[in-house]
């Protein structure tokens, strides 16, 4: 396949699950109006509130809701999700965890995120995902409609080792769905989107949380689809919506001959 239509969500998810997984239903069909084979979906698409609620709804891979909807759309529909994230049971804690869902509603691939959101910027910008959340410790690639294409969650974006080791095992399509708070959002966001384009020279796909979702936590959005070259191809405005863009992997293939960053890789000992 040499061109692949992609979609990338961007919401204003809150603590009402339900609401949440209509709203996501109900973009994700604008998506395939628009002619989306593969659909991304943000971090917590299906609950967003404080971190230790999530403890409240965690689902399992049978019968979570969440994970209901999208096996049920993606076999409605024949289209690929990759399922933002969705927390499941890790003893008392839970993972952050994004779900791949192949165009028959099967599960074929699942990254739970590495890197956890601890941080205190001030008094009104600290989060402490560890506290609630266990990390993952496996690098994810999965395929899709022949690509290789990598997983990543939000603050996974701050560590290019891991989109750099997601390259040479071959991924041509980088996901990243996040949750970036406003305040960091506003310097780096766009910044790092395309910076791991272009040093990996792949595209990179990145749906996003948008909005205030409550009285402490707001999201800077500006979901962003971005090419090889670390040009946006598509990029959301400050509400709720859906943002397409091509993937032309001629295009990807020849950036890499003319420019082979990734054949010229050394890695030094001290």
């Amino acid at each position: 396949m040499r061109t692949l239509r992609i979609a990338a969500v961007q919401m204003c998810s809150g603590q009402d699950r339900s609401a949440n997984l209509a709203q996501a239903q109900t973009l994700m069909e604008e998506a395939v109006a628009r002619g989306a084979q593969l659909i991304a979906l943000p971090e917590n698409f299906s609950f967003l509130a404080w971190e230790g609620a999530k403890l409240s709804v965690v689902e399992d891979l049978e019968h979570g809701p969440s994970i209901q909807l999208l096996r049920s759309f993606a076999a409605m529909h024949g289209v690929m999700i990759v399922g933002g994230s969705v927390p499941l049971r890790a003893g008392d804690k839970v993972t952050n965890t994004c779900l791949v869902f192949d165009p028959s509603g099967a599960i074929v691939a699942r990254y739970d995120k590495i890197h956890l959101f601890d941080i205190a910027l001030d008094a009104d910008h600290a989060f402490q995902e560890s506290r609630y959340i266990a990390p993952g410790n496996e690098l994810v690639t999965f395929k899709a409609y022949a690509r290789t294409m990598g997983l990543s969650i939000c603050y996974d974006l701050r560590f290019p080792e891991l989109f750099r080791r997601l390259a040479l095992r071959g991924a041509e399509v980088l996901f990243v769905p996040s949750a970036f708070t406003w305040r960091t959002g506003t310097y780096h966001w766009e910044l790092l989107l395309r910076a791991r384009a272009v040093e990996n020279l792949c595209y990179v796909v990145a749906p996003a949380q948008q909005g205030r979702h409550n009285d402490r936590r707001e999201s800077y959005g500006h979901a962003m689809i971005v090419d090889p070259w670390g040009q946006i191809l598509a990029q959301a405005p400050d509400s709720p919506g859906v943002i397409v863009a091509e993937l032309d992997f001629e295009h990807l293939a020849q950036t890499r001959r003319k420019l082979p960053c990734l054949d010229h890789v050394r890695v030094l000992d001290g």
